[in-house]
């Protein structure tokens, strides 16, 4: 019996010990620069005086979840941002009232973002939050539909007047049109060209609050730890290994922050796993039927946004927004096919991935990366080739697949 203890001991011993490595002190700092502990509360959003305002927060839940603000009563938010999909869909391209360009982005985290879409056309929660209603293949509604909507619903125009106060003047249920809007169908649009100025600024003060509320409660869905999070929970303390991973997790890790074997940290660092920026992937379209550009087009138009930081209906003043003010306003060529960094939090659960939900596979997104594709095919990227055995490609997976809560 002694003998089998001391055996079944030795095996154990062994297996830790296989399991182990050594890490340096820079690739210790390196490791603990992606700690979720390092993250912090949601920074502070200026444009929008509601953005930690518990009870918009509450109002702004209601409103995301509310079938009855699209065209059809058929969607809401979370009809394409799933509470169970880490509030994604799970679909290569998000599918509304009609199936649309681009794949549909995880909103966990996403107060800690600068930029919103794949190409960054707006600044701010709130103002992303107000697209999707008047979108013509997502909700297919209008501003008009949506605020009368909410004032026809005595709760929700209640919880409406207890944060924001009431209405503006001249903009109750029964003078509002049926369907106004400037990003509506045609009918929608025309209808929104017949009111005169100071009716639209009106409309579209009460519009903006309700994307407000919108963006408080998406503040609230913060990220969670991770296995990931854990391991370096334990380094931290000073061990200096944990069995929390095993070896191939950790020998993924490894490749992860090397920077001379993989590029994997140019873009996605920090406790989000990624730098906020936009990146040419290769995976630009500028032929056929999805024909898109990425930030060159996003980057006119987040200037243009009358929602956005700078824009007549922000809470912020004009030196609080300082990423508008000082970003480059010359479009040029290199941000054609540039698309925003994703986070790599949750990454094993919310495939399909890029930005057309064109890889279906981690496997296939790694594959991307270790053989980036033809230049002559598919334009200027900034990718190299890796030259990753198919060992270090699995690694590299078993790595990724430790992000998700």
């Amino acid at each position: 019996m002694k003998v089998l203890v001391a055996l079944a001991l030795i095996v154990s011993t062994s297996a830790i010990l296989a399991d182990s490595v050594v890490w340096t002190e820079r690739e210790l700092r390196v490791l603990q620069s992606f700690n979720l502990n390092n993250l912090g509360p949601a920074p502070y959003q200026p444009s929008n005086a509601y953005a930690d305002n518990k009870d918009a927060a509450e109002l702004g839940k209601k409103l995301f979840f509310d079938k009855r603000l699209s065209a059809n009563g058929e969607f809401s938010c979370a009809s394409c941002h799933l509470p169970e999909k880490h509030f994604t869909d799970g679909k290569p391209r998000a599918v509304g009232l009609k199936a649309t360009g681009r794949n549909t982005m995880s909103i966990v985290g996403s107060a800690h973002q600068r930029w919103f879409y794949w190409d960054g056309r707006r600044d701010s929660l709130w103002s992303q939050a107000l697209i999707p209603f008047e979108a013509p293949e997502e909700m297919g509604s209008s501003r008009t539909e949506v605020l009368k909507q909410i004032m026809t619903d005595p709760q929700l125009s209640q919880h409406y007047r207890r944060v924001f106060g009431e209405f503006p003047k001249g903009i109750d249920s029964a003078k509002l049109p049926d369907h106004a809007g400037p990003y509506a169908d045609k009918k929608g649009k025309d209808s929104w060209n017949r009111l005169n100025p100071m009716r639209q600024r009106k409309i579209n003060s009460a519009y903006a609050n309700v994307g407000k509320a919108i963006a408080a409660y998406e503040r609230t869905l913060e990220y969670a730890p991770t296995r990931f999070d854990r391991y370096l929970d334990e380094l931290a303390t000073g061990k200096k290994d944990s069995n929390v991973l095993n070896s191939e997790e950790k020998s993924g890790a490894r490749l992860f922050i090397d920077a001379a074997k993989t590029q994997c940290l140019q873009c996605h660092n920090g406790p989000t796993f990624s730098n906020g920026d936009f990146h040419n992937i290769g995976t630009g379209n500028f032929s056929g039927e999805h024909l898109d550009f990425g930030r060159v087009f996003g980057l006119q138009a987040v200037l243009l946004d009358e929602f956005n930081c700078l824009g007549p209906f922000s809470d912020a003043a004009k030196g609080q927004c300082t990423e508008l003010r000082f970003l480059k306003r010359n479009a040029h060529v290199p941000l054609e096919g540039s698309f925003k960094t994703p986070s790599l939090r949750n990454v094993s659960e919310t495939a399909p991935y890029f930005h057309d939900g064109s890889k279906t596979t981690l496997e296939s997104v790694i594959k991307h990366y270790n053989v980036p594709p033809d230049r002559k095919q598919v334009g200027a990227h900034e990718l190299r080739k890796l030259e990753l055995s198919v060992e270090e490609e699995k690694q590299l997976e078993s790595f990724l697949r430790t992000l998700s809560d």
